[in-house]
């Protein structure tokens, strides 16, 4: 069994006002700290989750897509009105398998940029 789960995200930034059809908030979970052993997430569910920092509640909580299982790769498209207002967000993942869920283990920061607006 592994300690648990390790995010990494393909982007450090994304704007509010990117709603295009390759518009998407991608990553990969891995089993080790040092990101060198991709999770398979076969059969898995998956949730992205940001939250501001000091605070609890969620800002932004939308299932992903897997793109390949045996990579530990996921993406989410996003649409109008997803994104939280700009700001610096902690984001995690929750994947979830017959009633277990995980949740990854490290703290990866994302900055909502202001973008254009239609």
């Amino acid at each position: 069994m592994a300690y648990g789960s390790f995010l990494k995200l393909d982007q450090s930034r994304v704007y509010t006002g990117d709603y295009s059809s390759d518009a998407f908030l991608t990553g990969t979970i891995y089993t080790d700290s040092i990101l060198s052993t991709a999770k398979t997430l076969t059969n898995y569910t998956l949730k992205v989750r940001m939250h501001k920092p000091g605070s609890s509640g969620d800002s932004f909580n939308k299932t992903a897509t897997i793109v390949t299982a045996a990579s530990g790769t996921w993406k989410y498209l996003v649409a109008t009105g997803d994104l939280p207002p700009f700001g610096i967000y902690y984001v995690k993942v929750e994947i979830s398998s017959s009633g277990v869920l995980e949740s990854t283990l490290n703290r990866v920061e994302l900055y909502v940029l202001q973008g254009p607006t239609a």
